[in-house]
């Protein structure tokens, strides 16, 4: 297996994971090439020659997700005991660059083997059995591909313009707004849903999820409409929680309008009627997540 072929499966293992959630996301992954290896030992070839510090970032996985907290979300399922290494940039009132989370993760047992047997002989001793995950919105994604290639390779044509340089800096703080002020329209348009009784595109805004069905069960649907203090319970249900929980069991639920109402209502409502109307096969499925 080459190391590209370790990238894709890699991220399919990691697709897997993501779709059960229902994030909506873009993945992307790369293997650094010899070139590359051979500029990271010249730039810093004493601290890899004397072992103080090995190469962990051969494969690199990237993450954009449309919402920022959705990155929270992933930074709360990836950061586990396994993590090498965890960084995010700790930026001052005062400085407009993007926010980067990066975490190192030991390569899954079953692919160890062939990632070794793919590293180049010469090299081979300096590289940790690694990988490198990026989490990133897609409106900072698509800054800092502007900027890396267009200024951060480019730092000559920009020394004598520091005004211009902060002007790209400050686009980025308005693509940080706006990613918020997104986030906070659809909290408004779930809100707007709810007073109107359009309860399906209220949980629709209100998760910012890929789901499978197009609307609740009409028994469902009725069962909310006579009900308004468990839909309200459901607006203000927490879905970092929510998402955390899809994210993190390895028995997939199958994401239907019914299912996500009957899994926020286990976590955060508790409306014993609602439980009631489970199907056994949901019951034993939600049953399962939550003794784990």
């Amino acid at each position: 297996m080459t190391l590209n072929e370790i990238v894709e499966q890699l991220k399919n293992d990691l697709s897997s994971r993501i779709n059960q959630s229902g994030i909506m996301y873009r993945l992307f992954g790369r293997a650094k090439t010899i070139a590359s290896i051979e500029h990271k030992i010249g730039m810093k070839g004493e601290l890899y020659r004397s072992g103080k510090e090995m190469i962990r970032d051969i494969i690199g996985l990237r993450i954009v997700v449309y919402f920022p907290d959705d990155v929270d979300v992933l930074a709360m399922y990836f950061d586990d005991k396994s993590v090498v290494k965890r960084h995010i940039d700790n930026l001052d009132v005062d400085t407009f660059r993007p926010q980067c989370l990066n975490i190192t993760k030991p390569l899954p047992d079953y692919l160890v083997d062939d990632f070794r047997a793919s590293l180049p002989a010469d090299y081979e001793q300096y590289i940790d059995s690694t990988y490198e995950i990026q989490i990133r919105t897609v409106f900072s994604e698509g800054w800092h591909e502007v900027e890396h290639d267009l200024r951060y390779k480019c730092k000559e044509d920009w020394e004598e313009y520091e005004n211009c340089s902060r002007t790209l800096n400050g686009i980025l703080a308005t693509l940080e707004t706006s990613e918020w002020a997104l986030s906070s329209l659809f909290q408004q348009m779930a809100q707007a849903n709810m007073a109107h009784g359009n309860l399906c595109a209220m949980l629709r805004n209100k998760m910012r999820i890929r789901l499978k069905s197009n609307d609740f069960s009409p028994a469902i649907n009725d069962y909310l409409v006579d009900n308004p203090a468990t839909v309200e319970a459901l607006l203000n249900s927490d879905r970092l929680v929510v998402l955390f929980t899809l994210l993190a069991h390895n028995e997939s639920l199958p994401l239907t309008y019914d299912n996500l109402l009957f899994l926020i209502n286990r976590i955060d409502i508790n409306d014993e009627k609602l439980i009631a109307m489970e199907s056994e096969e949901t019951r034993s499925t939600l049953e399962r997540f939550l003794e784990s």
